[in-house]
Order: C-alpha cells, then sequence, then structure tokens
C-alpha cells in the first residue's frame, strides 16, 4: 500500500459547545427513507441509495423550460424541487406538476447545487456568495461572503454547512444563521487551482478534493488537516465514502480507493479517458463513468473488474441508484439510461435530441428528476 502525507493522527475528541448541541439535536436532512434527494449525491458521504422502487420502461410526465443552462443537480423535499440554470436563477417548482413556485436571480452563475435542510435552501454562486433562502417563499434568509467563486456544491451534516470556495478555503458554517464555525486553507502550493469537489462527510472527518491533484481529509471538530492524498492531475469529481474506504476518481483517467483513516492507497485502476463524474457504490460494487461513454464497475474492497458498458457519449453526470439495483444516468449527447448495476445491461434509454447531460440525476419517489445542457428541466416516472 502507497502511504499518504501525514500531517497529524486522527483526534477523538468532542465537539465545541455548539457542535455538541448540534448533535444531540434531530437532523433536518431528509433520508433515503424519506423518499427524499436533499442535496447533490443525496447524503453527506455521497453513499446514497434511493428508496425509490422506480423501474423501466419510464415516460416523461413533465418538463419545464428554464431557458438557460442548466449544470446543477436537483434536491427534492417533500413536495418541492430546487434546481439553478448557470446565468444564476433557482427555480422551486410543484413537484408533481412542474409548476413554478418561485424563483430567485443572483447577479452571477451558478453551477453549485441546492441543498435543503428544514426550511432552508442553501447554494453558492460564482460572485463569492454562499446564500440560504426560504424554501417555501424564496425570500432571502442569509449571504456568507468568500474571497472566491463558489462552484462546488454544499453538503449538510448534523445541521453544519460544509462547502469550499475557490479562495481555497473549505468553509464550516451553521444552518441556522450562516455563523461561521471554522474555515481551514487546502494547503495546495499552485495558483491554477480551485475547489470544484464537494465535500464528503463521514463521522468526524471531512473528505475534499482540490483541483491541484489533491485529495484531503479534514478534523470536522475544528477543520484541522489530518492527511493529504496527492493524485496525477486535476480533480473535479466528488468522494465518496463507504465501509472505511473513501473513493475519488480524476482526470487522471484513475479511480484511487483509500482507507478512509489514514489516507493509504488500497487500490487505483486506470481508464481510458478522464473521469469527470464522481463514483457510486450500489451493495459492494463500485461504479465509475468515464468522458470516454464507458460505465464501468469494479468489486469495491479489492478494485477488480466486473464489467463495463459503452454508453456512446461523455459523462459528465453522476449515476443515481434505486434501492433495486437500477442507475440512472445521462450523457452529454443527450441520452438518459437506466441499468440493470447487477448485470451490466442497458434496460431502457431515451434520446432528448439535440440536447446532452451535464447535471448528475435525483432519484425520489417513484421519480426521475434532472436538467439538460439545453435548460430543460425533466421528470420521469411509470405510465398511469
Amino acid at each position: 500500500m502507497i502511504a499518504a502525507k501525514k500531517v497529524r493522527k486522527v483526534k477523538y475528541q468532542p465537539y465545541r459547545k455548539i457542535l455538541a448541541f448540534l448533535l444531540l439535536t434531530t437532523s433536518m436532512v431528509a433520508s433515503a427513507g424519506g423518499g427524499g434527494w436533499p442535496m447533490f449525491l443525496g447524503n453527506a458521504a455521497h453513499n446514497m441509495i434511493s428508496g425509490s422502487s422506480l423501474a423501466p420502461p419510464l415516460k416523461q410526465l413533465w418538463n419545464f423550460d428554464a431557458e438557460e443552462p442548466i449544470y446543477t443537480s436537483a434536491a427534492v423535499v417533500d413536495d418541492r424541487v430546487y434546481f439553478a440554470t448557470l446565468p444564476g436563477r433557482l427555480y422551486a417548482l410543484d413537484a408533481a406538476t412542474g409548476q413554478s413556485i418561485w424563483s430567485f436571480s443572483t447577479d452571477t452563475e451558478i453551477s453549485s447545487s441546492p441543498a435543503v435542510a428544514g426550511n432552508q435552501v442553501f447554494f453558492g454562486s460564482k460572485g463569492g456568495l454562499f446564500y440560504s433562502l426560504n424554501s417555501r417563499n424564496g425570500e432571502l434568509n442569509w449571504t456568507f461572503e468568500t474571497d472566491g467563486k463558489i462552484t462546488a456544491s454544499p453538503v449538510i451534516d448534523r445541521g453544519i454547512l460544509y462547502f469550499g470556495s475557490h479562495d481555497m478555503y473549505v468553509y464550516a458554517v451553521r444552518v441556522k444563521d450562516g455563523e461561521l464555525i471554522w474555515k481551514t486553507r487546502l494547503p495546495t502550493r499552485t495558483t491554477n487551482s480551485g475547489i470544484y469537489s464537494t465535500p464528503a462527510v463521514a463521522g468526524d472527518i471531512i473528505y475534499v478534493a482540490e483541483k491541484a491533484h489533491n485529495l484531503y481529509a479534514l478534523n470536522a471538530n475544528d477543520g484541522e488537516l489530518i492527511w493529504s492524498y496527492a493524485t496525477d492531475s486535476a480533480v473535479y469529481s466528488s468522494p465518496v465514502v463507504k465501509d472505511g474506504m473513501v473513493f475519488i476518481g480524476g482526470y487522471d483517467r484513475t479511480i484511487h480507493a483509500l482507507d478512509a483513516r489514514t489516507g493509504e492507497l488500497e487500490w487505483k485502476h486506470t481508464l481510458d479517458e478522464w473521469i469527470y463524474a464522481s463514483p457510486v457504490i450500489f451493495e459492494n460494487t463500485l461504479y465509475v463513468g468515464s468522458k470516454d461513454g464507458m460505465l464501468t464497475a469494479f468489486q469495491a474492497r479489492d478494485g477488480k473488474q466486473l464489467w463495463s458498458l459503452d454508453l456512446r457519449g461523455p459523462i459528465s453526470s453522476t449515476l443515481a441508484a434505486s434501492r433495486d439495483g437500477i442507475g440512472y444516468v445521462g450523457t452529454e449527447d443527450g441520452e438518459m439510461y437506466g441499468i440493470d448495476l447487477r448485470k451490466g445491461k442497458i434496460l431502457w434509454k431515451e434520446i432528448v435530441p439535440g440536447d446532452g447531460f451535464h447535471a448528475s440525476p435525483a432519484l425520489s419517489g417513484e421519480r426521475l428528476y434532472v436538467g439538460t445542457m439545453n435548460g430543460y428541466f425533466i421528470t420521469w416516472g411509470k405510465e398511469r
């Protein structure tokens, strides 16, 4: 095994008083069992399997024309779906009908996917502001200012928001009022970097990657650096944590599997093209999409390749998996697939002509939600 650069040993210490209080409260984030999809990749550790039993064939139930490119993934909570357009407008739609309930405009682009907790919806903008809106009416609650673009999505864990900025800081702020708890500057040695990766939180450790090759583990108590691991190229995808391991892909065309506590490399596998989408775990299998259109399955514990499937279009969209082992993923060529994850078999495909998918789908209840690069937000479900 290859050792990561260790900064200090992990310390198991109590949270500060404010964090201790939050740990005693009930989490405000919806769970898979509740049928929601409250943030990018579903949950804080990025290992969510939807409680949905949605199975192909699917039918478009409604679509909403936002008239602007959609690069963010949706959050679905209760009866509403939230997403943003790239030029800078966040929408709340009725999840059943697709009717617009409210929208909120910023003065800069949004590539940060929204996250929802309680009656608040959160997102960042390329103007460096992080926003909290009232999820029922779209009114502004508070903003938090950073010194760089915010392109990555926020993650919520036990009442704390974690997000990165291109000022190279990772921030932990309180959900309730945006009060800063801590911030940590990642020790990059290049000016050509940025945090495009959404942090993953598992237990007392936060995992986040920055563009200049590195994955970091931070202590959730105070933001102190625990270990770092260097890949061989840029990293845009987000880490996934499951069963004591953390997985990350990058533009070195390689999927890296590390010990989550120590950062030591357990295994790695190099593909033929860049990895932009985040890996996904279902049962004991890891699924990785790459820019050459290949979806590849590996045994999570040792990296043994199980199968590879050609989807014939670049994959930037991260797969969403149902409890029954159906994976839904789109390509930049406009094809949305339903795949049997156990067998590596295509069960369903729909082409959106002249369009494409950069956003990752959200799977909630018996519906699949995703926006397109030409500005259509589409919902699929079963024919009635």
